[in-house]
């Protein structure tokens, strides 16, 4: 009787074992990312045990060995994981390049595939995604690799790339003050357990944060930690200067590509409590570097934020809700500017696209919110907000997108593309004149 009561015990924990699916298949990976990137240079950030001691080697499609030109690492007293910096130089972008990654610890080996990154013609295909959360890595296993399927040429992540102020599984957001040991160890947990750091190929991937990847729900430039976040937010998304990215204010990038100018903003660090409704949303200096870089770099503007810019119409965050006066005097300086200017954004765990009136900057164009691809969704979210600059979108269920960006002559056409878990749910093509 006894051996058939540890027979059925047995049998039940390995049906139940079949449903825990993303620890085994993230068993032996090595978390890698491929970071900015031009046409001669890549940086590819890993994460991996401490105890492994990973070997890195780098070989063109004809087998030859490509210098490692530098390796960083970086690691915690207390912590049992390390992050390392590999800065590859030398490349061809009409090369396909092998990283071989190995270990005299068993089982630690594989291989991951990339290229650099061209700038040369008129077409770019970019993958969106925002609010990654490991709480539904589930979902997030699943609907990685059919976002990584549309093989796009870049991937923009564009906020709540991992929620730092989660403990134990359990969402405490400001209740309790996140500190830099919480923060690097929640940056571990994000990198060794999702899909898209376990992906074969690799593209280049350019970001920025908003609230629970800076350390605090809803948190402004009070947050006690946000040095130290920015430091350890910076080894886990590597930034640096190269021909297409110039570092910004903070967080913040400036990526030139294909004839357009990508800013990349930091809403955290600067910004004053939504208390004070004549505050700045990004700061002074920032405000003035947004200038520096549509004036210096060219005609076609994407201004990429964590929350959205035309949000007034909603009690969450957003620019236009939080700061409305500086919202107005920040329009009027990009219409001051006659440029052309379309705006992407994340935070509202749904998606919506707006379209812009020319009066607010000098052309129509569109406002483009994708959150989020593995993250708690909200059922009937567009409903309860109306809003009636919206013209698509769908709540409800995990979502990215994929911008198919075409320059004509005097204008650029957006072949924007809104996916769930199954299938293409927004299809639009829009155009900026």
């Amino acid at each position: 009787m006894k051996i058939l009561i540890l027979l059925l015990v047995l049998v039940s924990c390995a049906q139940n074992s079949k449903n825990i699916t993303h620890r085994v298949k993230n068993y032996k990976k090595f978390s890698v990312m491929q970071a900015y990137t031009d046409s001669k240079s890549t940086v590819i950030r890993v994460v991996s045990p401490l105890h492994i001691k990973p070997e890195y080697k780098v070989f063109d499609s004809k087998n030859n060995e490509i210098k490692i030109s530098r390796k960083n690492k970086y690691k915690r007293s207390f912590s049992e994981f390390a992050v390392e910096h590999l800065y590859i130089r030398g490349l061809n972008v009409e090369e396909h390049y092998t990283l071989s990654i190995s270990s005299s610890v068993k089982g630690w080996s594989e291989k991951r595939y990339f290229k650099s990154l061209d700038d040369n013609g008129n077409k770019l295909k970019i993958l969106v995604a925002s609010c990654m959360t490991d709480t539904y890595n589930e979902v997030g296993n699943q609907i990685w690799p059919k976002a990584l399927s549309h093989n796009p040429d870049v991937i923009f992540l564009t906020g709540d790339n991992i929620y730092a102020d989660v403990y134990s599984g359990i969402y405490l957001g400001s209740q309790v003050p996140t500190k830099p040991n919480h923060l690097w160890n929640r940056h571990i947990d994000h990198a060794m357990q999702m899909a898209i750091y376990r992906a074969e190929n690799l593209k280049p991937v350019f970001t920025t944060w908003d609230d629970h990847d800076y350390g605090t729900n809803n948190g402004n430039k009070s947050y006690k930690y946000k040095n130290e976040s920015l430091e350890i937010y910076k080894l886990f998304f590597p930034q640096g200067n190269n021909d297409y990215l110039k570092r910004g204010i903070g967080i913040g990038n400036a990526l030139t590509l294909r004839g357009n100018n990508f800013l990349f903003l930091d809403g955290r660090t600067y910004r004053d409590s939504p208390d004070n409704k004549k505050g700045y949303h990004f700061g002074k200096k920032q405000r003035s570097w947004i200038q520096r870089q549509i004036k210096k770099n060219g005609k076609y503007n994407w201004l990429i934020a964590g929350d959205q810019f035309f949000g007034g119409y909603h009690k969450y965050e957003s620019f236009e809700g939080d700061h409305p006066e500086q919202f107005r005097k920040f329009l009027k300086e990009l219409k001051d500017l006659n440029e052309k200017y379309v705006f992407i954004s994340g935070d509202r765990h749904l998606l919506e696209v707006m379209k812009v009136d020319k009066e607010h900057i000098g052309h129509s164009s569109f406002e483009y919110t994708v959150s989020g691809i593995h993250t708690k969704m909200y059922p009937g979210s567009l409903k309860r907000d109306p809003n009636n600059i919206r013209v698509d979108g769908f709540d409800g269920e995990p979502n990215y997108a994929i911008f198919n960006i075409e320059k004509k002559n005097d204008s650029l056409e957006i072949g924007f593309e809104g996916y769930n878990l199954n299938s293409k749910k927004v299809n639009r093509l829009d155009i900026i004149k």
